[in-house]
């Protein structure tokens, strides 16, 4: 059974370095998962850890729980 992600906010384009680039993409690769899953993953953990009292902790059991970045 093929499931949908679940609609998404808004889009944000960020260009990176082609060696950025390979890096997520190996990392992705790896864990069986797209390039945009890793970044908005590492988004989150940037925010928690800048906004750790102001923003709680969000997960979702359906979520793909892949190695540490």
């Amino acid at each position: 059974m093929n499931r949908r992600p679940k609609k998404l906010g808004p889009r944000v384009t960020v260009s990176v370095t082609s060696g950025d680039f390979d890096t997520l993409n190996m990392l992705a690769n790896k864990d069986d998962v797209s390039v945009s899953w890793v970044v908005r993953r590492a988004i989150d953990e940037y925010l928690r850890r800048h906004l750790q009292p102001a923003r709680p902790a969000q997960s979702s059991a359906s979520e793909k729980q892949p190695t540490a970045l």
